[in-house]
């Protein structure tokens, strides 16, 4: 299996890289490549778009420093692999009757050649000129000036003003601190009969046994670690809301292998694909080498949410495994059994 990295160009020119292939035991001479992308299984075509056939490219420049290849490539490889950073490549070498391949690992930060010309973060562009607006009119208000107090209206209106009767004092209520008083005397009644009969009541057995350790962080913990388990499943009708909720709930490869077989008995094979897909791509060994024997024609079982075995499959799946955990045995052995 080859070890293959692309790093950005010693430049940073967008769009260019350089190709790393470490373990090709053949020369470089009419060297071809072929890119497989793991989620569809389609492969790179000459114009940068996927076809589900293998398309090979002529790979030149290439030249050998000790025990690996290295050579500049451009916007034909860069350009396609870095449009989408979660998919995962299997890269395939062949020359003169030699054949090997491996995982791509892109290393660092890799921009695509339509990054050229785009601003940088820290370069604003010119703020828009300011346009004055026009202040608007005022409508015009007539003052009125009071009459004097010599005028016959301001002698009607004490006229007026002298025939309404003043109103009469309101007595002060004599009966309104004995009612304060009593409601005090209520309140503090109902408060010692709730304190000293209703509240024992109230504890329940489960809050006895909990204690002041079953605080709301902990019930709410519990709650999102059951976000990925077969209950949740079976009451989630939705599948990438569960997926989601699953995930965001980091769960460890024995739940996330329960849930599956879960969904394999419900025939929710988006939510299988997906969770075997998410998990081994984010470097659950584990993961990954149970998708591996989903495919591996030795173990494949009818049935499931795989159609039908495929060597190459599982032998990209068990790669992925072995990338995240190097000594596993199995994955190694299942590896070169598959090797064609």
């Amino acid at each position: 299996m080859l070890r293959i990295e692309l790093t950005a160009a010693a430049g940073g020119q967008p769009g260019h890289g350089e190709l790393t292939v470490h373990g090709w035991p053949g020369g470089t001479e009419d060297l071809e490549l072929s890119v497989l992308r793991n989620q569809d299984s389609l492969y790179l075509e000459a114009g940068g778009g996927w076809d589900s056939l293998p398309v090979w490219h002529a790979l030149d420049g290439l030249e050998r420093r000790d025990e690996a290849l290295f050579g500049a490539v451009g916007p034909w490889l860069v350009d396609p692999l870095v449009r989408d950073p979660k998919m995962v490549y299997r890269l395939q070498l062949r020359a003169a009757g030699q054949s090997d391949g491996g995982v791509l690992r892109i290393v660092g930060n890799l921009l695509s050649s339509p990054a050229v010309g785009h601003p940088q973060p820290d370069e604003r562009p010119p703020a828009p000129p300011v346009v004055a607006e026009p202040e608007p009119e005022l409508p015009v208000v007539e003052v009125v000036e009071p009459a004097p107090d010599d005028s016959p209206l301001v002698a009607e209106r004490d006229e007026e003003f002298r025939a309404v009767p003043a109103p009469k004092p309101r007595q002060p209520v004599r009966w309104l601190p004995f009612v304060v008083g009593l409601a005090l005397l209520l309140g503090v009644g109902l408060a010692g009969y709730w304190y000293f009969v209703l509240r024992p009541q109230t504890q329940t057995p489960v809050a006895a046994a909990t204690g002041p350790a079953a605080t709301p962080a902990v019930a709410a913990a519990a709650g999102e670690a059951g976000a990925c388990a077969a209950s949740a499943l079976a009451e989630s009708g939705d599948d990438l809301t569960f997926i989601q909720a699953c995930l965001k709930s980091s769960p460890s490869s024995a739940q996330v292998l329960e849930t599956i077989a879960a969904a394999k008995q419900a025939k929710r094979c988006g939510v299988v694909q997906r969770l075997y897909a998410h998990k081994a791509q984010a470097g659950d060994a584990a993961i990954a080498l149970a998708y591996a024997r989903e495919y591996d024609p030795q173990s494949f079982a009818a049935g499931g949410c795989v159609e039908a075995a495929d060597a190459e499959t599982a032998a990209y799946w068990y790669e992925i495994a072995l990338a995240n955990d190097a000594g596993n045995a199995e994955a190694k052995k299942r590896l070169e059994a598959l090797k064609p």
